[in-house]
């Protein structure tokens, strides 16, 4: 379980509970001290059968913890915990960079992929929002999170290999992430690739810092490895050209964000790993809002205090 805080500066509203319990028990000597100039004291306890001058420590409590209450309410909390997902939102994004035209997967990676993604849709709840990116040097929203799935298979079927040079894992990630930011479901990424990433400002660590950014949204890639690795480049057709995969890094990918990671060769396996990943998403990260059940409190704690000034607390004529 994690409690994430959205405002985490409202935090240092906290600065005001010690103020207001130096203030509380000065208020109560000063008072005190004006008190003792009147009457006898002991006679008016007998009439009012308690102490007539109180430190009031059961309001103050009241008044800390409303305080408290409203400061954490401000902050917006949301806690976070491994539960069960009635539904989740999905973005898949699919790598079109040249490497994907390889024939090791018949008839090609790209179609294989495609094919599988639109089988996926089709298995879908009528109320899962999906949505779609491709990606090669440069990641392209093709449709945002929809639920309309009809149009959103004719982009997919239109997805083509876009030669821009190189295979930008990183930033397909954080793309995918931030078209997600909206779900108020679990959330997923599928990530169909042949695994190597080879652009990007900082190709050394570009993977390693969207997976902390994906992590830190609370988002499950599940990594799909397309191919043999040892198909030929079929745009380059008069080279031996093999296309590799990088599996490592697509593995370090699903275990830190909490996915599924898989080696497909095959159209069959393939489908298999879709119908894996659609039933792994049952168990995903579930958030709640703390917002409202803090703020709900802290008001039946205010009718609490405002009843005992009225009556325990109550000033005496």
């Amino acid at each position: 379980m994690e409690i994430v805080f959205q405002y985490p500066m409202s935090l240092l509203l906290f600065l005001v509970v010690p103020v207001l319990i130096v203030l509380h028990y000065y208020f109560f000597e000063h008072n005190k001290k004006r008190a003792m100039k009147f009457a006898n004291f002991s006679a008016m306890k007998r009439v009012t059968g308690t102490h007539l001058i109180t430190k009031n420590t059961g309001q103050l409590v009241i008044r800390v913890i409303v305080i408290s209450l409203f400061t954490l309410g401000t902050a917006h909390p949301v806690m976070w915990y491994e539960g069960k997902s009635s539904t989740t939102d999905y973005v898949l994004a699919i790598d079109t960079s040249a490497s994907m035209v390889a024939e090791d997967v018949l008839p090609d990676r790209l179609t294989v992929a495609k094919q599988a993604a639109a089988s996926f849709i089709d298995n879908l709840e009528a109320q899962t929002e999906i949505g779609l990116i491709s990606f090669s040097g440069v990641s392209y929203i093709k449709s945002p999170l929809t639920t309309g799935y009809g149009d959103l298979k004719d982009k997919l079927s239109m997805i083509e290999i876009q030669l821009s040079g190189g295979t930008d894992i990183g930033s397909a990630l954080i793309t995918a992430t931030n078209l997600l930011a909206s779900s108020k479901k679990s959330k997923s990424v599928i990530l169909i690739t042949d695994g190597s990433d080879t652009s990007g400002v900082f190709v050394e660590d570009s993977v390693q810092t969207a997976v902390e950014y994906v992590a830190d949204s609370h988002v499950v890639v599940h990594t799909i490895a397309i191919g043999t690795g040892i198909g030929k480049a079929g745009y380059v057709e008069d080279l031996p050209l093999g296309v590799s995969l990088d599996l490592d890094s697509l593995r370090y990918i699903a275990d830190r964000t909490g996915g599924m990671f898989y080696e497909v060769k095959s159209t069959a396996e393939i489908a298999s790993a879709f119908s894996q990943i659609e039933n792994h998403s049952e168990e995903a990260p579930v958030s709640v809002d703390l917002y409202p059940y803090l703020m709900a409190f802290a008001i039946v704690l205010l009718l609490v205090e405002w009843g005992l000034l009225n009556t325990k607390f109550r000033a005496i004529p």
